[in-house]
Protein backbone atom coordinates (compact mmCIF):
# COMPACT_ATOMS: atom_id res chain seq x y z
CA UNK A 1 0.00 0.00 0.00
CA UNK A 2 1.30 3.43 -0.96
CA UNK A 3 2.28 5.62 1.97
CA UNK A 4 0.10 8.62 2.70
CA UNK A 5 0.10 11.54 5.11
CA UNK A 6 -2.60 14.04 4.26
CA UNK A 7 -2.72 17.39 6.03
CA UNK A 8 -6.50 17.54 5.60
CA UNK A 9 -7.23 14.28 7.42
CA UNK A 10 -4.09 13.44 9.45
CA UNK A 11 -3.20 15.37 12.64
CA UNK A 12 -0.22 17.73 12.30
CA UNK A 13 -1.37 21.18 13.50
CA UNK A 14 -0.49 21.87 17.14
CA UNK A 15 -3.02 24.00 19.02
CA UNK A 16 -3.92 24.88 22.62
CA UNK A 17 -7.42 23.89 23.73
CA UNK A 18 -9.33 26.84 25.28
CA UNK A 19 -11.02 24.70 27.94
CA UNK A 20 -8.17 22.50 29.15
CA UNK A 21 -5.17 24.64 28.10
CA UNK A 22 -3.64 21.39 26.84
CA UNK A 23 -1.82 21.07 23.53
CA UNK A 24 -3.57 19.01 20.86
CA UNK A 25 -2.50 17.89 17.39
CA UNK A 26 -5.28 18.14 14.82
CA UNK A 27 -5.86 17.84 11.07
CA UNK A 28 -6.91 20.73 8.84
CA UNK A 29 -10.44 19.32 8.67
CA UNK A 30 -10.75 19.14 12.46
CA UNK A 31 -9.09 22.52 12.88
CA UNK A 32 -11.52 24.45 10.71
CA UNK A 33 -14.51 22.69 12.27
CA UNK A 34 -13.39 23.65 15.77
CA UNK A 35 -11.16 26.75 15.39
CA UNK A 36 -13.38 28.54 17.91
CA UNK A 37 -12.38 25.95 20.55
CA UNK A 38 -8.63 26.57 20.28
CA UNK A 39 -6.79 29.39 22.02
CA UNK A 40 -3.67 29.65 19.85
CA UNK A 41 -1.22 27.79 17.66
CA UNK A 42 1.42 25.83 19.58
CA UNK A 43 4.08 24.89 17.08
CA UNK A 44 7.78 24.41 17.68
CA UNK A 45 8.52 28.16 17.71
CA UNK A 46 6.76 31.49 17.14
CA UNK A 47 8.13 31.92 13.63
CA UNK A 48 6.58 28.58 12.72
CA UNK A 49 3.24 29.70 14.16
CA UNK A 50 3.39 32.82 11.97
CA UNK A 51 3.95 30.84 8.78
CA UNK A 52 1.17 28.40 9.69
CA UNK A 53 -1.13 31.36 10.40
CA UNK A 54 -0.47 32.75 6.91
CA UNK A 55 -1.00 29.30 5.37
CA UNK A 56 -4.39 29.01 7.11
CA UNK A 57 -5.29 32.54 6.01
CA UNK A 58 -4.50 31.61 2.41
CA UNK A 59 -7.14 28.86 2.59
CA UNK A 60 -9.74 31.19 4.14
CA UNK A 61 -8.97 34.05 1.76
CA UNK A 62 -9.39 31.71 -1.20
CA UNK A 63 -12.70 30.28 0.00
CA UNK A 64 -14.38 33.47 1.20
CA UNK A 65 -13.37 35.51 -1.82
CA UNK A 66 -15.49 33.04 -3.83
CA UNK A 67 -18.26 31.91 -1.50
CA UNK A 68 -20.22 33.85 1.09
CA UNK A 69 -20.96 32.82 4.67
CA UNK A 70 -23.95 30.79 3.40
CA UNK A 71 -21.60 28.85 1.09
CA UNK A 72 -23.10 30.46 -2.02
CA UNK A 73 -21.02 31.93 -4.89
CA UNK A 74 -20.95 35.72 -5.14
CA UNK A 75 -23.08 37.22 -7.91
CA UNK A 76 -20.03 38.24 -9.94
CA UNK A 77 -18.49 34.76 -10.05
CA UNK A 78 -19.14 31.50 -11.86
CA UNK A 79 -17.75 28.71 -9.66
CA UNK A 80 -16.85 25.15 -10.64
CA UNK A 81 -18.94 23.02 -8.29
CA UNK A 82 -16.35 20.21 -8.26
CA UNK A 83 -13.35 22.35 -7.27
CA UNK A 84 -14.77 25.66 -5.96
CA UNK A 85 -12.42 27.38 -8.41
CA UNK A 86 -13.42 30.44 -10.44
CA UNK A 87 -14.45 29.78 -14.04
CA UNK A 88 -15.71 33.25 -15.04
CA UNK A 89 -16.14 36.73 -13.56
CA UNK A 90 -18.55 39.59 -14.19
CA UNK A 91 -16.70 42.79 -13.27
CA UNK A 92 -19.86 44.89 -13.53
CA UNK A 93 -21.55 42.86 -10.77
CA UNK A 94 -18.64 43.13 -8.33
CA UNK A 95 -19.73 44.54 -4.96
CA UNK A 96 -17.34 44.83 -2.02
CA UNK A 97 -20.30 45.14 0.36
CA UNK A 98 -20.96 41.44 -0.14
CA UNK A 99 -17.46 40.69 1.15
CA UNK A 100 -18.01 42.87 4.21
CA UNK A 101 -21.30 41.05 4.81
CA UNK A 102 -19.53 37.69 4.64
CA UNK A 103 -17.03 38.79 7.27
CA UNK A 104 -19.82 40.11 9.51
CA UNK A 105 -21.88 36.93 9.21
CA UNK A 106 -18.90 34.74 10.05
CA UNK A 107 -18.17 36.91 13.07
CA UNK A 108 -21.75 36.60 14.30
CA UNK A 109 -21.82 32.83 13.67
CA UNK A 110 -18.66 32.32 15.73
CA UNK A 111 -17.33 29.57 13.47
CA UNK A 112 -16.33 28.95 9.86
CA UNK A 113 -18.85 27.56 7.38
CA UNK A 114 -18.85 24.16 5.71
CA UNK A 115 -17.40 25.57 2.47
CA UNK A 116 -13.88 25.59 3.99
CA UNK A 117 -13.76 21.86 4.76
CA UNK A 118 -15.54 21.11 1.48
CA UNK A 119 -12.86 23.05 -0.42
CA UNK A 120 -10.14 21.04 1.34
CA UNK A 121 -11.85 17.77 0.44
CA UNK A 122 -12.08 18.92 -3.18
CA UNK A 123 -8.30 19.50 -3.22
CA UNK A 124 -7.43 16.54 -1.01
CA UNK A 125 -4.78 15.19 -3.39
CA UNK A 126 -2.74 18.43 -3.18
CA UNK A 127 -2.27 18.16 0.61
CA UNK A 128 -0.67 14.69 0.78
CA UNK A 129 3.05 14.57 1.57
CA UNK A 130 3.28 11.43 -0.62
CA UNK A 131 0.74 12.26 -3.32
CA UNK A 132 1.19 12.27 -7.07
CA UNK A 133 1.66 16.03 -6.67
CA UNK A 134 3.07 16.03 -3.14
CA UNK A 135 2.32 18.90 -0.77
CA UNK A 136 4.77 21.82 -1.07
CA UNK A 137 7.05 19.61 -3.17
CA UNK A 138 7.76 18.62 -6.77
CA UNK A 139 8.32 15.20 -8.31
CA UNK A 140 11.78 14.01 -9.39
CA UNK A 141 10.88 14.50 -13.05
CA UNK A 142 9.64 18.05 -12.41
CA UNK A 143 12.75 18.88 -10.40
CA UNK A 144 15.13 17.49 -13.06
CA UNK A 145 13.33 19.42 -15.79
CA UNK A 146 14.21 22.84 -14.36
CA UNK A 147 17.64 22.41 -12.73
CA UNK A 148 21.04 22.07 -14.46
CA UNK A 149 21.97 18.55 -15.56
CA UNK A 150 24.73 18.32 -12.95
CA UNK A 151 22.18 19.09 -10.21
CA UNK A 152 19.59 16.45 -11.06
CA UNK A 153 18.32 14.05 -8.41
CA UNK A 154 20.41 11.12 -9.61
CA UNK A 155 23.62 13.08 -8.95
CA UNK A 156 22.79 13.44 -5.25
CA UNK A 157 23.85 17.11 -5.23
CA UNK A 158 21.92 20.13 -4.04
CA UNK A 159 20.59 18.57 -0.86
CA UNK A 160 19.46 20.23 2.35
CA UNK A 161 19.27 18.14 5.54
CA UNK A 162 16.34 17.77 7.91
CA UNK A 163 18.52 19.27 10.64
CA UNK A 164 18.84 22.44 8.56
CA UNK A 165 15.11 22.69 7.76
CA UNK A 166 14.32 22.08 11.43
CA UNK A 167 14.95 25.58 12.79
CA UNK A 168 15.21 24.32 16.36
CA UNK A 169 18.51 22.81 15.20
CA UNK A 170 19.52 24.88 12.13
CA UNK A 171 22.66 22.85 11.57
CA UNK A 172 24.50 22.85 8.26
CA UNK A 173 26.96 20.23 7.13
CA UNK A 174 29.84 22.46 8.24
CA UNK A 175 28.86 23.89 11.64
CA UNK A 176 27.42 21.53 14.27
CA UNK A 177 24.75 22.92 16.60
CA UNK A 178 26.24 22.04 19.98
CA UNK A 179 23.16 22.76 22.09
CA UNK A 180 20.52 21.24 19.82
CA UNK A 181 17.48 19.50 21.35
CA UNK A 182 18.51 16.24 19.66
CA UNK A 183 21.59 14.06 19.75
CA UNK A 184 23.84 13.88 16.72
CA UNK A 185 22.44 10.49 15.67
CA UNK A 186 18.84 11.71 15.59
CA UNK A 187 19.15 15.25 14.21
CA UNK A 188 17.91 14.08 10.80
CA UNK A 189 15.02 12.04 12.22
CA UNK A 190 11.59 13.63 12.04
CA UNK A 191 7.94 12.68 12.44
CA UNK A 192 5.70 13.34 9.44
CA UNK A 193 3.54 15.80 11.40
CA UNK A 194 6.65 17.79 12.30
CA UNK A 195 7.89 17.62 8.72
CA UNK A 196 4.64 19.14 7.43
CA UNK A 197 5.03 22.15 9.72
CA UNK A 198 8.72 22.64 8.92
CA UNK A 199 8.14 22.41 5.15
CA UNK A 200 5.78 25.39 5.35
CA UNK A 201 8.17 27.24 7.67
CA UNK A 202 11.22 26.59 5.50
CA UNK A 203 9.55 28.01 2.40
CA UNK A 204 8.89 31.21 4.36
CA UNK A 205 12.14 31.51 6.33
CA UNK A 206 14.71 30.05 3.96
CA UNK A 207 18.29 31.22 4.40
CA UNK A 208 20.64 31.99 1.53
CA UNK A 209 23.47 29.51 2.08
CA UNK A 210 22.35 26.89 -0.47
CA UNK A 211 23.69 27.09 -4.02
CA UNK A 212 21.43 25.06 -6.31
CA UNK A 213 19.03 27.12 -8.45
CA UNK A 214 16.62 26.52 -11.28
CA UNK A 215 17.86 27.39 -14.76
CA UNK A 216 16.99 30.88 -16.01
CA UNK A 217 18.17 33.10 -18.85
CA UNK A 218 19.30 35.72 -16.35
CA UNK A 219 21.45 35.07 -13.30
CA UNK A 220 19.92 35.48 -9.85
CA UNK A 221 20.98 34.91 -6.27
CA UNK A 222 19.13 32.44 -4.11
CA UNK A 223 16.65 34.54 -2.13
CA UNK A 224 15.60 34.35 1.49
CA UNK A 225 12.03 33.29 2.16
CA UNK A 226 9.48 36.09 1.75
CA UNK A 227 8.49 36.21 5.43
CA UNK A 228 12.18 36.38 6.38
CA UNK A 229 12.15 39.98 5.06
CA UNK A 230 9.21 41.18 7.14
CA UNK A 231 8.75 42.83 10.52
CA UNK A 232 5.54 40.89 11.21
CA UNK A 233 2.27 42.53 12.21
CA UNK A 234 -0.81 40.48 13.09
CA UNK A 235 -3.86 40.67 15.35
CA UNK A 236 -4.64 38.16 18.09
CA UNK A 237 -8.11 37.31 19.39
CA UNK A 238 -9.37 35.21 22.28
CA UNK A 239 -9.56 32.12 20.07
CA UNK A 240 -7.94 30.95 16.86
CA UNK A 241 -11.22 31.59 15.07
CA UNK A 242 -11.10 35.23 16.21
CA UNK A 243 -7.40 35.57 15.36
CA UNK A 244 -7.92 34.22 11.85
CA UNK A 245 -10.98 36.39 11.27
CA UNK A 246 -9.19 39.55 12.46
CA UNK A 247 -6.36 38.87 10.00
CA UNK A 248 -8.67 37.82 7.14
CA UNK A 249 -8.37 40.83 4.81
CA UNK A 250 -11.24 40.31 2.37
CA UNK A 251 -11.37 43.94 1.22
CA UNK A 252 -8.16 45.86 0.69
CA UNK A 253 -7.85 49.14 2.62
CA UNK A 254 -7.60 50.81 -0.77
CA UNK A 255 -10.75 49.36 -2.30
CA UNK A 256 -10.34 48.07 -5.85
CA UNK A 257 -13.11 48.19 -8.44
CA UNK A 258 -11.78 45.00 -9.97
CA UNK A 259 -12.23 41.37 -8.98
CA UNK A 260 -8.99 39.93 -7.61
CA UNK A 261 -8.82 36.17 -8.02
CA UNK A 262 -7.15 34.45 -5.09
CA UNK A 263 -4.88 31.61 -6.28
CA UNK A 264 -2.79 29.68 -3.72
CA UNK A 265 0.19 27.71 -4.94
CA UNK A 266 -1.64 24.37 -4.96
CA UNK A 267 -4.08 25.72 -7.57
CA UNK A 268 -1.34 26.36 -10.12
CA UNK A 269 -2.28 24.51 -13.32
CA UNK A 270 1.14 22.86 -13.47
CA UNK A 271 4.60 23.06 -11.95
CA UNK A 272 5.97 24.39 -15.23
CA UNK A 273 3.38 27.18 -15.30
CA UNK A 274 4.31 28.12 -11.74
CA UNK A 275 8.04 28.15 -12.50
CA UNK A 276 7.49 30.23 -15.65
CA UNK A 277 5.58 32.78 -13.58
CA UNK A 278 8.32 32.94 -10.96
CA UNK A 279 10.99 33.43 -13.63
CA UNK A 280 9.25 36.71 -14.48
CA UNK A 281 9.74 37.86 -10.84
CA UNK A 282 6.29 39.46 -10.80
CA UNK A 283 4.82 40.42 -7.45
CA UNK A 284 1.60 38.44 -6.83
CA UNK A 285 -1.63 40.40 -7.18
CA UNK A 286 -3.47 38.32 -4.56
CA UNK A 287 -2.86 37.40 -0.92
CA UNK A 288 -3.38 33.64 -1.30
CA UNK A 289 -0.45 33.49 -3.71
CA UNK A 290 1.69 35.77 -1.55
CA UNK A 291 1.03 33.71 1.59
CA UNK A 292 1.86 30.40 -0.10
CA UNK A 293 4.61 31.25 -2.61
CA UNK A 294 7.75 29.11 -2.39
CA UNK A 295 11.35 30.25 -2.12
CA UNK A 296 12.60 26.78 -3.12
CA UNK A 297 11.58 23.84 -5.24
CA UNK A 298 11.83 20.87 -2.89
CA UNK A 299 11.90 17.21 -3.87
CA UNK A 300 11.87 14.53 -1.16
CA UNK A 301 13.33 11.05 -1.81
CA UNK A 302 12.37 8.38 0.74
CA UNK A 303 14.10 5.03 1.29
CA UNK A 304 12.62 1.79 2.67
CA UNK A 305 13.71 2.69 6.22
CA UNK A 306 11.78 5.96 6.20
CA UNK A 307 14.87 8.16 5.80
CA UNK A 308 14.57 11.14 3.49
CA UNK A 309 16.84 13.09 1.18
CA UNK A 310 15.69 16.63 0.42
CA UNK A 311 16.75 18.26 -2.85
CA UNK A 312 16.39 22.03 -2.95
CA UNK A 313 16.60 24.50 -5.84
CA UNK A 314 16.17 28.26 -5.48
CA UNK A 315 13.49 30.21 -7.33
CA UNK A 316 13.80 33.85 -8.46
CA UNK A 317 12.03 36.10 -5.94
CA UNK A 318 10.13 39.26 -6.78
CA UNK A 319 11.29 42.50 -5.21
CA UNK A 320 9.97 43.65 -1.84
CA UNK A 321 10.30 47.29 -2.92
CA UNK A 322 6.85 48.85 -3.12
CA UNK A 323 5.20 45.50 -2.36
CA UNK A 324 2.36 47.17 -0.49
CA UNK A 325 0.04 44.23 -1.16
CA UNK A 326 1.69 42.62 1.89
CA UNK A 327 -0.57 43.51 4.85
CA UNK A 328 1.41 41.92 7.68
CA UNK A 329 4.52 44.07 7.96
CA UNK A 330 5.75 47.54 8.89
CA UNK A 331 7.34 49.75 6.21
CA UNK A 332 10.14 52.25 5.84
CA UNK A 333 10.70 54.86 3.16
CA UNK A 334 13.80 54.26 1.04
CA UNK A 335 15.04 57.66 -0.09
CA UNK A 336 17.42 56.25 -2.71
CA UNK A 337 14.66 54.63 -4.75
CA UNK A 338 11.74 56.76 -3.49
CA UNK A 339 9.54 53.87 -2.47
CA UNK A 340 8.61 51.76 0.54
CA UNK A 341 10.26 48.53 1.57
CA UNK A 342 9.50 46.21 4.54
CA UNK A 343 11.13 47.46 7.75
CA UNK A 344 12.93 44.16 8.35
CA UNK A 345 14.39 43.36 11.74
CA UNK A 346 18.16 43.50 12.17
CA UNK A 347 20.65 42.90 14.94
CA UNK A 348 20.45 46.62 15.71
CA UNK A 349 16.65 46.66 16.08
CA UNK A 350 15.97 43.39 17.90
CA UNK A 351 16.30 45.06 21.31
CA UNK A 352 13.81 47.83 20.53
CA UNK A 353 10.32 47.62 22.01
CA UNK A 354 7.31 48.09 19.74
CA UNK A 355 6.41 51.46 21.29
CA UNK A 356 9.81 52.87 20.30
CA UNK A 357 8.78 52.48 16.65
CA UNK A 358 5.11 53.32 17.21
CA UNK A 359 4.94 55.45 14.06
CA UNK A 360 5.63 52.40 11.92
CA UNK A 361 2.48 50.71 13.21
CA UNK A 362 0.08 53.65 13.46
CA UNK A 363 0.40 56.67 11.18
CA UNK A 364 0.82 59.71 13.42
CA UNK A 365 1.80 62.25 10.73
CA UNK A 366 0.45 63.28 7.33
CA UNK A 367 3.76 62.58 5.62
CA UNK A 368 3.65 60.58 2.39
CA UNK A 369 6.78 58.84 3.65
CA UNK A 370 4.89 57.08 6.44
CA UNK A 371 2.80 54.00 5.66
CA UNK A 372 0.75 51.99 8.12
CA UNK A 373 0.63 48.20 7.79
CA UNK A 374 -2.45 47.40 5.75
CA UNK A 375 -3.55 45.05 8.51
CA UNK A 376 -3.79 48.07 10.82
CA UNK A 377 -5.85 49.89 8.19
CA UNK A 378 -8.07 46.80 7.86
CA UNK A 379 -8.68 46.71 11.62
CA UNK A 380 -9.52 50.41 11.57
CA UNK A 381 -12.04 49.78 8.79
CA UNK A 382 -13.61 47.03 10.90
CA UNK A 383 -13.88 49.49 13.80
CA UNK A 384 -15.36 52.22 11.60
CA UNK A 385 -18.05 49.80 10.44
CA UNK A 386 -18.81 48.75 14.00
CA UNK A 387 -17.72 45.17 13.35
CA UNK A 388 -15.21 45.09 16.21
CA UNK A 389 -15.07 47.20 19.41
CA UNK A 390 -13.32 50.56 19.20
CA UNK A 391 -11.35 49.92 22.41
Amino acid sequence: MAQSFNLVTDPWLRVVDRTTNQTQTVSLDEFFRHAQDYRQLAGDMRTQDLTILRFLLAILTTVYSRLDADDQPYDWLTIDQATSEVRATDEDAFDTEALWETWEQLSHAGHFSASVTRYLQQHLDRFDLFGAQPFYQVTAAEYDAVVPTKKRVATGTGQVAIKQINRRISESANSPALFAPKTADTKNDIELADLARWLITYQNFTGVTDKTKIETTEKFSNPAGWTYRLNPVFAQGDSLFESLLLNLVLVGPTVSDEVVQQRPVWESPSLQAYVDQRRKQLLPDNLAALYTDWSRLLHLEWDDQGHVQIFSAGLPMYSAEGALIEPMTTWRWDKKIATFRPAAQSLHSLGKAMWQNFGQYVKVTQSDQDHEPDLVRWLQDLKDRGLIPRT
